[in-house]
């Protein structure tokens, strides 16, 4: 039989490799994005904000992109439509119109990301200002919505900054959860300037106390 010690002693390494191991394995786990946020025709996400529709489909610069409705509270009530793609060729990538009949180009990440991979991308909005956004996979959250319960969705942060055509800058940051399968659950305004500085949040961290949460889907 073994001794109490050597037993004390196995324990303390079996903790030290978990302390040390685990961690690590973590910390490189790769992440598919397309599993994360599946998009096809049809596929409609209901927040208690608002509702996000993909409404079709559409073919720019040789990319096939999605529609993205999104009638949230960011848009101040109005229906915001851009063009999408999250692909393994692409990774996941905003298209957004611009006046003139061009897109703005925005890339939230790669294909594949892993915990601390940050994606930054500039471009200007249809309103001419630059802005500035960072997505940062910051790790893994259990997740409770009226929608359900989604183990260990993705939780990016999410870092806008604009400067405006008369030359003052604006903000946001806002915690984003993906789960597998199913898209975004859940917004949380951790930062916002404006009403109108938000990503997929909702306009105004006095709106439903600046959390926007996934009621229903269909995907």
């Amino acid at each position: 039989m073994f001794s109490r010690k050597s037993t004390i002693i196995a324990m303390i390494f079996i903790a030290f490799m978990y302390l040390v191991f685990v961690p690590l394995v973590y910390a490189t786990t790769e992440y598919k994005m397309t599993d994360y946020w599946p998009f096809k025709e049809g596929a409609w996400w209901e927040f208690n904000d608002g509702k996000i529709e993909i409404t079709g489909t559409e073919e720019i610069d040789g990319i096939s992109t999605f529609k993205f409705v999104d009638t949230g509270s960011c848009g101040g009530g109005d229906a915001v439509e851009i063009n999408v793609v999250n692909d393994d060729a692409n990774g996941f990538v905003f298209f957004l119109p611009l006046e003139d009949g061009s897109y703005s180009i925005a890339k939230i990440s790669e294909p594949y990301v892993k915990k601390g991979d940050k994606t930054t991308s500039s471009f200007k909005d249809s309103d001419g200002e630059q802005v500035t956004l960072v997505f940062k996979l910051e790790g893994t959250a259990n997740v409770v919505v009226p929608a359900g319960k989604f183990k260990r969705c993705l939780r990016f942060s999410v870092k806008l900054k604009a400067r405006h055509t008369d030359g003052t800058y604006s903000y946001s940051t806002e915690s984003v959860y993906l789960a597998k399968g199913v898209g975004l659950v859940k917004v949380v305004s951790v930062k916002q300037s404006t009403e109108e500085d938000c990503t997929w949040g909702v306009g105004g961290r006095d709106v439903f106390n600046g959390i926007r949460e996934l009621k229903d889907y269909s995907n």
